[in-house]
């Protein structure tokens, strides 16, 4: 049985010695950035481009 995080003693080696600086994952921010620009641009171009009435477009099956 794992002892609860509480319970650790110093010095258990899980930071030890504790890093420099924290890791900031720029990668992955860039591609959920790119990820979330690109689909509320679809969305925007999407409704603009809709000629239709919203409610007529949600009737439709």
């Amino acid at each position: 049985m794992r002892p609860s995080p509480s319970s650790v003693p110093p010095g258990s080696g899980v930071f030890d010695p504790p890093p420099a600086a924290a890791a900031v994952p720029w990668g992955y921010l860039l591609l959920t950035a790119t990820t979330v620009a690109a689909l509320a641009a679809a969305a925007v171009k999407a409704a603009r481009r809709s000629t239709r009435p919203p409610v007529e477009e949600l009737r439709e099956p």
